[in-house]
């Protein structure tokens, strides 16, 4: 083989290569927008996407959803109180009311949790880096009643 015939093959050869790299890039790249297209469908009427929350993200969820009620809607708030608690450590609205003022300097942010499970009810305990105690008495997702502290009644 001469050296003209083998810089022809040599030029095919790469030739091929280059148009077979080109071929998997622009097949993986089809694959991926297939994945994105399915992604970004239009959903139907009652049709969802399950998402997993954990357990310490919907601790705080529920801390950051009553701290919100009780600063912007403080009546809400007292009624998320559960009935019996409410009744014995506040009394009433007022007292209730002078409890969240002396609360606004806090920070709300979780510091440690706990959950148990009891009958059919989902207890979130929670401590703030304050050290107050919230207690989320759930019978479904966002569906709760409050307890400020552990003592107070038996829970």
């Amino acid at each position: 083989m001469n050296k003209e015939s083998l810089k022809k093959v040599i030029i095919v050869c790469s030739i091929i290569t280059v148009f077979s790299l080109a071929y998997i890039l622009l097949k993986k790249l089809n694959n991926d927008s297939l994945e994105y297209d399915e992604y970004l469908k239009d959903y139907e009427v009652n049709e969802y996407i399950a998402t997993y929350i954990s357990d310490e993200a919907m601790a705080k969820i529920y801390l950051n959803d009553y701290i919100n009620t009780m600063y912007y809607d403080t009546q809400a708030a007292y009624e998320l109180l559960d009935l019996e608690y409410r009744n014995k450590k506040f009394g009433s609205f007022d007292e209730y009311k002078s409890y969240v003022l002396s609360q606004t300097n806090s920070s709300y942010k979780v510091d440690r949790y706990y959950i148990k499970n009891k009958d059919e009810y989902k207890y979130f305990g929670i401590y703030d880096t304050n050290g107050n105690f919230y207690l989320f008495k759930t019978n479904g997702v966002m569906q709760y009643s409050v307890f400020l502290d552990d003592y107070t009644v038996e829970i």
